[in-house]
């Protein structure tokens, strides 16, 4: 099941030296052939193991998926499809919640061993090893077991623990092949190469800081064999310059986060240029742990941060003005970590929060802080002192390399600093913010997108529960987290709506983040190249890039 994935920006900068892996590898990118298309990304993995902590990211995810395949994946509607399952997973017993499914008699391994159930129980074995460094083990930790006989596969849950997001579970994992994985370090496996495939795709070589290459799996029988000869994921490491790719024609399709440049391209009739809302979210989160400011302890002071940014006024300058959407009602400044505006249980629980530069001055002075303006002002260089935390002056986390992240910062800066609160910018690679800074709680405002899918709400545990797996920031409230733990267990989607959103009330007046935009999806080819389909969830862009074909220059 593919978690919550984060979006990454742009890394700082290429490697310096690159590191050539796997055969076919070559000293410069590869030319554009025929049969190949080009996709250019501005971030690269750290691994191809998506099942670790540090390969939890929507860029290894593009890559691996059209190699590992999963039993289902979601569509361009955000409907869960069979693909190397033969339908779609049935409920045997509602309690304990036991469910079967069952692989296509035609789904096998690039090195022609079968895909069977034994995958899938390896795939439970190593995901609830203790010894690997596996990104989320909700849902999977309550499972009592996994049985196997052939291609079939019968997982049963504790009673009790009837997993409310289960198809996702076993439907949008990719099996991990059980021959590959005995008697392997898994944090390990998959690192630099992968020498199987399950998919349409296969990988041939890797030179890090340059880019991927993928060629048909021509052993792939599971469904229609791949069009394309070979995909190419070039990384390209700064906004300006993946523009600059995608015009000259070094690159065939691009899936950018929103970027200014984006307006220009819409009038340029080579390119095809696809957008919509989708299960991904920008936020800002605050840091609980004790590597965090001792300052954002204290509620009163995350509430001042809130209302002091103008969302609002970020929406406009960013993203209405410019043009990238059509009108401010196409980007509501979103209201919830739960849920989207486009969803029918989304309920504004945070719209309390409204901007009020006065309302932070008075909320700091009522709590004893001192040394801060005593008007807002644009000029203001006059930085709060509280008791006991000292002065407010936070380090701000996120990616280099991303221009309108990096315009949002400075924008919310100004905001910030006009009332006494000071941001200080800790930009830096994708690979080291993602796997390193923020997994380490070492850090006291982060900026970054969790791209997620409709399951996402059910295992809203995970990021906000007292010890979730992807609770990076620390926050732990008791009410809430046991909210949320009800929520992810109770399978009738109105009552646990209604859960969530009694969760999000409290979480809200606890400010643990502060939710920006669902942000719009980009997806844009030179229309050479035919197929491609915006995809609203973490599953990406080549979701279907089997059907992709392409034209000669």
């Amino acid at each position: 099941m593919r978690r919550r994935t984060i979006v990454l920006a742009a890394c700082a900068a290429a490697l310096a030296a690159s590191l050539v892996i796997g055969p076919a590898a070559t000293a410069k990118p590869d030319a554009a052939q025929a049969g190949t298309v080009v996709i250019g990304a501005d971030q690269e993995p750290v691994t191809l193991n998506f099942f670790l902590t540090e390969g939890n990211s929507y860029t290894t995810s593009l890559a691996v998926s059209p190699m590992l395949a999963a039993g289902m994946i979601y569509d361009q509607n955000a409907k869960l499809v069979p693909y190397l399952f033969d339908g779609q997973p049935k409920i045997v017993k509602s309690n304990p919640l036991t469910v079967s499914f069952k692989y296509k008699t035609s789904a096998k391994w690039s090195d022609d061993k079968e895909v069977t159930g034994n995958d899938f129980v390896a795939t439970y074995r190593t995901i609830v090893n203790p010894n690997w460094d596996i990104t989320s083990r909700e849902g999977w930790e309550d499972i009592a077991s996994v049985k196997a006989k052939g291609k079939t596969v019968t997982v049963t849950w504790k009673k009790g623990r009837s997993y409310a997001a289960w198809d996702a579970l076993v439907g949008n994992t990719s099996p991990i092949p059980a021959h590959k994985v005995a008697g392997q370090n898994f944090n390990d496996l998959w690192r630099n190469s992968m020498d199987v495939a399950s998919g349409p795709f296969k990988f041939v070589s890797w030179q890090k800081g340059t880019q991927l290459v993928m060629s048909k799996n021509n052993a792939f029988t599971a469904g229609p064999k791949a069009k394309l000869d070979r995909v190419i994921f070039r990384y390209i490491p700064s906004t300006p310059s993946i523009f600059q790719a995608l015009q000259s024609g070094e690159i065939d399709e691009t899936e950018p986060q929103a970027q200014l440049q984006i307006v220009d391209i819409r009038k340029n009739s080579s390119f095809k240029v696809q957008s919509g809302p989708g299960y991904f979210w920008e936020h800002m989160d605050l840091q609980f742990g004790p590597q965090g400011h001792a300052a954002l302890k204290k509620k009163y002071v995350r509430q001042a941060i809130i209302t002091g940014i103008n969302r609002n006024q970020i929406k406009q300058a960013l993203y209405v003005s410019p043009g990238l959407v059509a009108s401010a009602k196409d980007l509501p400044v979103l209201q919830s970590h739960i849920f989207k505006p486009f969803e029918p249980t989304y309920k504004p629980n945070w719209a309390r929060w409204t901007f009020g530069q006065k309302k932070v001055i008075t909320l700091l002075k009522k709590n004893g802080c001192t040394g801060g303006p005593s008007a807002p002002s644009a000029s203001n260089n006059a930085i709060w002192s509280c008791p006991g935390v000292g002065k407010l002056s936070f380090r701000f986390t996120t990616t280099s390399g991303n221009q309108l992240r990096a315009l949002t910062f400075e924008i919310a800066q100004k905001q910030l600093k006009s009332v006494g609160i000071e941001l200080i910018p800790r930009f830096g690679p994708s690979g080291t913010v993602f796997g390193q800074i923020l997994p380490s709680g070492d850090w006291d405002i982060f900026m970054f997108t969790w791209q997620g899918s409709p399951t996402s709400s059910a295992t809203s545990f995970g990021s906000y529960g007292c010890g979730g797996d992807q609770n990076y920031m620390n926050y732990c409230n008791k009410k809430v987290s046991a909210l949320l733990e009800k929520a992810q267990f109770t399978p009738d989607p109105k009552v646990r709506a209604g859960i969530l959103n009694k969760a999000e009330v409290l979480m809200a007046e606890d400010v643990p983040s502060i939710p920006m935009f669902v942000r719009p999806g980009f997806l844009i080819n030179n229309k050479r190249v035919s197929g491609t389909i915006i995809n609203p969830t973490n599953q990406g862009s080549t979701w279907n890039v089997q059907t992709w074909t392409v034209s000669a220059r």
